[in-house]
């Protein structure tokens, strides 16, 4: 399974790096194709893989929903073009539907991929370069607040991130992490450092309550002999203003470090807004998290709404034929009943991808329309979903899979 993700994704294990890579497996849930066809190659020989994380993700109105998080994704390079892919995904769709797993998530390697099986930008963030101490506006209490620095092990940090997600209220964020999960976030292996040094954790409190909390890594460099060091933030999260002040104002003034570097920053951080001089920080929107709905209306009546709407969709989905055709959502008291309703016109026209961009309330039904995405059949219907779907807070998963 290693040697044909290192073909993928070109990387090297070590010998003694080889258990803790595959502590960062799921093999409950991992899958492979093999060789049958002698002709091929060696018969029994491993040259596709892929798993999924099991874990509950947060959705708009604070619920959170069953979530197969695809990971290991890897075709051998002298295989590619053979549709292996494509039945990799259609095994995990099915696999995770009969599991009661209405959606799917991922990170993409290459985004043309996965859009051709129906995910969709659900989230985007933003990579930061922070200069040394940059001014950030006060923030009362913040001062206050205790921070903890250590060398990060999954036996110490393991249970304080689970803590801290299963109240973290961002959308798109893991409320639940599995074992092989947290093992791939926090064990540290020499392979990854890129010459820095070993994986580092901060604990901030407030009293005995951890209101946030980062993984990150220095590396030291000197310029005609002075320090020139970066420090990387690798996953984070925070559940205050207060508490992302403090965190990002030790994060930024370590010893011998010029520039701390950042990503998995929701685009409406509050770090954003504290930033006096926001352009010095460079901020540059990346993709976050893609969302593949996998059951129309166990996801849709899976997570909340802001506002009240009836509308009827067609759905078009060329890999779920159960999730295509028109359904009616009906919206009230931030609760959604859906069901199928082939006998009425629909009120928008979209595909499953768009529907998956929408899930998690950072893209507007409306932006979609403008962007000939979405087809609006009857006026103000767009607006409608849109105001029901849209989340107070921009989604975002604080850290990769």
């Amino acid at each position: 399974m290693l040697d044909i993700d290192s073909w993928a994704f070109v990387f090297s294990v070590r010998p003694s790096e080889v258990e803790a890579n595959l502590d960062c497996f799921p093999f409950d849930r991992g899958r492979g194709i093999e060789i049958v066809d002698h002709s091929r190659g060696p018969v029994g020989s491993l040259v596709a893989v892929h798993s999924s994380f099991e874990f509950s993700m947060r959705v708009p109105g604070g619920e959170t929903i069953p979530t197969a998080g695809l990971t290991w994704v890897g075709v051998h390079q002298g295989h590619r073009r053979r549709g292996l892919l494509t039945a990799m995904m259609a095994d995990h769709f099915a696999r995770s539907r009969t599991r009661g797993e209405p959606v799917s998530t991922l990170f993409a390697a290459e985004p043309g991929i996965y859009q051709r099986y129906g995910y969709g930008l659900a989230a985007r963030d933003l990579h930061m370069k922070l200069g040394r101490k940059p001014e950030l506006r006060d923030v009362p209490g913040s001062d206050e607040l205790t921070v903890t620095l250590e060398s990060c092990s999954l036996e110490d940090h393991g249970a304080i991130v689970r803590e801290f997600q299963a109240r973290y209220q961002r959308p798109g964020s893991n409320a639940t992490i599995p074992d092989s999960q947290l093992a791939s976030l926090l064990v540290d292996t020499e392979s990854n450092r890129e010459g820095a040094e070993p994986l580092r954790f901060a604990t901030v409190c407030n009293g005995d309550v951890v209101v946030a909390w980062a993984t990150f890594r220095r590396k030291g460099t000197w310029e005609d002999s002075e320090p020139d060091g970066v420090t990387k933030v690798i996953a984070w999260g925070a559940t205050t203003a207060a508490a992302t002040r403090r965190l990002w104002s030790v994060l930024t003034d370590l010893d011998l470090m010029t520039s701390t570097r950042s990503w998995a920053m929701a685009v409406d951080d509050p770090l954003v807004h504290l930033l006096v001089d926001e352009r010095a920080a460079k901020p540059d929107v990346r993709d976050n998290l893609w969302v593949r709905i996998l059951d129309v209306k166990a996801a849709l009546e899976g997570r909340g709404y802001e506002s009240d709407a009836d509308v009827v969709v067609r759905i078009a989905d060329a890999q779920i034929p159960e999730n295509a055709g028109l359904w009616r959502v009906t919206i009230a008291g931030g609760v959604a009943h859906v069901s199928p309703d082939a006998g009425s016109s629909p009120d928008l026209t979209l595909g499953i991808q768009e529907l998956g961009a929408a899930y998690l309330g950072g893209v507007r039904i409306e932006a979609l329309v403008h962007a000939a995405l979405v087809t609006e059949n009857t006026p103000g219907a767009a607006g409608a979903l849109g105001n029901a779907m849209a989340s107070p807070l921009a989604p975002v998963s604080n850290f990769m899979f």
